[in-house]
C-alpha cells in the first residue's frame, strides 16, 4: 500500500494507525480555529501576492476536507464509484475568489464540521472497508489513502500559514 509521503512537512501517512489517523483529523478543526484566532488582525494578511492568507488557506482546508468527506463517502457506500477528472486549479481558483471574504468563526467551525464528519465515516466503516476506491479520472485511490491526503493536506497548509504569518509580522516589527 503507498502511503501519502510529502519532505517539504514531513508528513509520512505510514506513521498513523487508524486511531492515530482519525484523531489526528478530527484535531485539524481545533488546530485550525485556534490559528485562526491567534492569527488576529493578521488573518487575511498575504505573506507575497501569490500567497494566500491564514483565512483563504482555511477556507481552501474548509473546502477540500468537505471533497474528501464526499469521495469517502462515495467509496463507502458505491461498489468503485468513476467520477470524471477534476478541472482542479479552475475549480480552485473559482473557489478562492471569495476566501478572503468569509467569516473566520464560521470558516473554523465549517472546518471542523468537515473534518469530524470525515473521521466519524471512516470510523463507522471500520478500516477493514480502507481499501474500497473511487476513481477520479484515471487515478484510483482507497478510503485510507483519501484520509491521510487529507490529513497531508491541512497539515502541509498548517505549515504554510504559520511560515506566512511569520512574514507578515515581521513587517510590522
Amino acid at each position: 500500500m503507498d502511503h501519502e509521503l510529502c519532505a517539504a512537512c514531513d508528513f509520512d501517512g505510514a506513521a498513523y494507525g487508524p486511531s492515530q489517523l482519525l484523531d489526528a483529523i478530527r484535531e485539524l478543526g481545533p488546530q485550525w480555529r485556534r490559528l485562526l484566532l491567534d492569527a488576529g488582525d493578521d488573518l487575511r494578511l498575504r505573506p507575497a501576492p501569490e500567497t494566500w492568507s491564514a483565512l483563504e488557506y482555511a477556507a481552501h482546508i474548509r473546502d477540500v476536507t468537505a471533497l474528501h468527506v464526499f469521495g469517502v463517502e462515495q467509496a463507502l457506500t458505491i461498489d468503485e464509484p468513476r467520477f470524471p477528472e477534476i478541472a482542479g486549479s479552475e475549480l480552485v481558483e473559482r473557489a478562492a475568489a471569495s476566501y478572503d471574504s468569509e467569516e473566520p468563526g464560521v470558516v473554523g467551525m465549517e472546518l471542523e464540521d468537515q473534518a469530524r464528519k470525515l473521521a466519524d465515516l471512516a470510523q463507522a466503516s471500520g478500516p477493514a472497508s480502507w481499501s474500497r476506491g473511487i476513481t477520479v479520472g484515471g487515478s484510483r485511490s482507497d478510503v485510507r489513502f483519501l484520509l491521510e491526503h487529507a490529513l497531508h493536506d491541512s497539515h502541509h497548509h498548517l505549515v504554510d500559514v504559520k511560515n506566512g504569518l511569520v512574514i507578515v509580522r515581521a513587517r510590522w516589527y
